[in-house]
């Protein structure tokens, strides 16, 4: 009986240790590329030469623009597979071929071969299984989304040599990671270093801010592959309120069920990527006119959420937690005509809470902030009300979302946002 229970003691570690992979939300980093290298050596993963790799990372629309992508590819025909970073409710929800997310069951079993390398974090576990996930698939094409940063990420490691790479628009964040640790140019600088200087695909630049441009086309001048820019290669021209897609080869109307300009501008970077892998404009075009973002730009028509709301009311999620989404997404909030206007929001600690609550000043009738009952790291409720009150922002805290939902008045817009994982905790109670 002794000797049993090493074993068995090992044997519920190991399942300990997958269902709490399994229960990852927010996981801790320990960057670098040493460790999952030399596991994906040893278990032989390798890029196949007849797939095409396509990575993405930026600060912000990352995953709007492979679910732009992955909808064009799913019309033409195209079998893919796809790692996303985070998850909202499922961790399941990280994997996915051709529609599909991995089976939980199928999950376990290869996290269950890829807890044995200890050294290995939780998100360069999920990396790995990834791998294994993929490494008999038949593919067209292989989508990763970097987790932070990129130039030590573990998705780096997967796909060394990808295809194509997508650089979405970059701003700061994860200011807690920088060397400086503030909102200053120093850090930005740093933050394109590593989203950019190790990039040597075929690249795409979505729109950015002209600073953030010019550090990004520096890092790359050791690139010497194909560059594409925003602007000056590809971009979306709104005119009467009709959107257009425009090249040196290409104008035409594009149309979405996605709202909000700033959505349309993501589309350019798949677009002009579709374009140069030969597929269709007319594919294109159905491709982009029902495409499924969850949580981002999110409206709710069904579910236990609207459950308090009356039916002319609308409830959007949407899991923007820095300044440079909170702008833009006020601003399409504020083309919603509603008579009255409610924010909920909560953040996590990682964030800056004053720069993303100040696009929010003057365009609610009051911002009602709650704590993530299923996250550890969350900024107290308290602390974004008295940063609310400071910019002079009419706010109130309240234990749940179902109080804030009380004081709802007829003919009134929703807005849930601040994290991603917020979006996720209220997605799981719809």
């Amino acid at each position: 009986m002794s000797q049993l229970m090493p074993q068995l003691k090992r044997r519920l570690d190991k399942k300990s240790s997958v269902e709490k992979l399994l229960t990852l939300n927010q996981h801790k980093i320990r960057l670098g590329l040493t460790r999952i290298n030399k596991v994906i050596k040893k278990l032989k993963i390798t890029q196949k030469p007849n797939v095409k790799y396509l990575t993405v990372n930026g600060t912000s629309a990352k995953n709007s623009i492979i679910q732009i992508f992955k909808s064009i590819l799913i019309k033409h025909r195209q079998r893919y597979a796809a790692t996303y970073s985070p998850h909202l409710v499922s961790v399941t929800e990280r994997f996915e071929h051709n529609q599909k997310f991995i089976k939980l069951n199928k999950l376990k079993n290869i996290l269950t071969r890829v807890t044995k390398y200890k050294n290995l974090t939780h998100f360069e576990k999920l990396v790995t299984t990834f791998g294994i996930y993929i490494k008999d698939l038949k593919l067209d094409w292989v989508i990763g989304e970097f987790g932070l940063f990129g130039r030590l990420d573990g998705i780096r490691a997967l796909f060394n040599k990808p295809n194509y790479h997508i650089i979405s628009p970059i701003s700061w964040d994860h200011l807690n990671w920088t060397k400086t640790k503030k909102r200053n140019f120093k850090a930005l600088k740093e933050i394109v270093f590593e989203k950019t200087s190790f990039l040597r695909s075929t690249v795409y630049v979505s729109k950015q801010d002209p600073k953030v441009l010019k550090l990004i086309k520096y890092n790359l001048k050791n690139n010497h592959s194909k560059k594409f820019f925003y602007g000056s290669d590809f971009k979306i021209i709104k005119k009467n309120k009709r959107y257009y897609y425009k090249d040196n080869l290409h104008y035409f109307q594009i149309k979405s069920n996605i709202i909000g300009d700033y959505m349309y501008e993501n589309m350019a970077p798949a677009i002009k990527l579709a374009l140069d892998s030969d597929i269709p404009i007319s594919t294109i075009k159905k491709g982009l006119l029902n495409v499924d973002i969850k949580g981002r730009l999110q409206i709710l028509k069904k579910g236990k959420l609207l459950k308090n709301l009356n039916s002319q009311d609308k409830l959007i999620l949407d899991g923007a937690h820095n300044d440079q989404q909170s702008e833009r997404l006020v601003k399409v909030i504020n083309e919603f005509k509603f008579k009255n206007k409610y924010a909920v929001i909560s953040m996590i600690n990682s964030k800056d809470p004053v720069s993303f609550l100040k696009p929010f000043k003057g365009k609610f009738n009051k911002l009602y902030f709650l704590d993530n009952p299923e996250q550890s790291n969350f900024i107290p409720k308290e602390k974004l009300k008295a940063v609310a009150d400071k910019l002079k922002i009419k706010s109130e805290i309240k234990e749940n979302f179902q109080d804030a939902f009380k004081s709802n008045k007829s003919n009134s817009l929703w807005l849930m946002t601040g994290s991603l994982y917020w979006i996720g905790y209220l997605l799981s109670k719809n």
